[in-house]
């Protein structure tokens, strides 16, 4: 799996040294240089063949003359994640080079307009690459092929963990999958949780979320009704609370469910 990164900005550097340089996480906020455990034993710098970044849009100008100026010469990669890239340079990314999958992270809805994103799907759709737009990015589905290896081979997605319960407590915790790191700062924060009552476990689990130094948007939205930050939480708290088999529905606020609950239609 080849994979470039276009970014600018500071998310779209984080989510660069998260997949490859994770040593530099105790530098980047979270658990800090002296709680530092190495608890992310991975480095995926090998699948990711190309990344460059780009000027913030807010400095480039409503519109974009010749947008070639901008884009290097055409590579050939499995996926383009494009973070935080002025709209007329993603709008030629799907014609841009050999790319089979493009995938948009919306942590700002200025990002990528709903209109936007509509454009670019179909773009995708016309040639034959797959497209995603998650708002945030910890929303990204492995609902289709090169998406799904992409998941799979840089533990990429929706968060996910592995908990070992006894007696109400949770034992051994491990993160599968994350996009940011917020997922392993949650599996170690509730290492040895006592869940005494479901309500307040759900609770916990968020504000260790609210406490890892994340950076979606606190903007609300119109589509999600409240900030892709809180909707990140709800996720967490969902994707961690399954993963030790205790369901979390009725945490998830119904105008969000359809963003998280598999097949909701709420």
């Amino acid at each position: 799996m080849d994979v470039g990164i276009y970014y600018s900005g500071e998310f779209g550097r984080r989510f660069v040294l998260n997949l490859a340089f994770p040593e530099m996480c105790p530098h980047l906020g979270a658990c800090g240089i002296d709680y530092c455990d190495r608890c992310k034993k991975y480095d995926f710098s090998s699948k990711i063949v190309e990344v460059r970044e780009f000027q913030e849009p807010s400095t480039m100008g409503v519109y974009i003359d010749d947008v070639n100026i901008f884009l290097p010469d055409k590579t050939e990669m499995d996926v383009l994640i494009a973070i935080n890239i002025h709209p007329d340079i993603l709008i030629e990314l799907s014609e841009f080079s050999d790319i089979r999958a493009l995938i948009v992270p919306v942590e700002d809805p200025k990002w990528c307009t709903p209109g936007l994103r509509k454009q670019l799907e179909r773009s995708c759709i016309e040639v034959g690459i797959e497209f995603q737009a998650p708002k945030p990015l910890c929303t990204l589905k492995r609902d289709s092929r090169i998406i799904r290896k992409l998941c799979t081979e840089l533990n990429l997605g929706m968060p996910e963990f592995r908990i070992k319960l006894e007696d109400d407590t949770i034992r051994r915790v491990e993160a599968l999958s994350d996009t940011c790191g917020c997922a392993y700062y949650v599996a170690r924060k509730m290492r040895g949780y006592r869940i005494e009552n479901y309500r307040d476990f759900w609770k916990d689990i968020h504000q260790h979320q609210c406490s890892y130094p994340c950076m979606a948007s606190m903007e609300r939205d119109l589509e999600i009704v409240e900030a892709p930050f809180h909707l990140a939480g709800y996720v967490m708290v969902y994707r961690f609370s399954s993963a030790a088999g205790i369901g979390a529905e009725s945490f998830i606020p119904k105008h969000m469910k359809r963003f998280i609950l598999p097949n909701s239609q709420d």
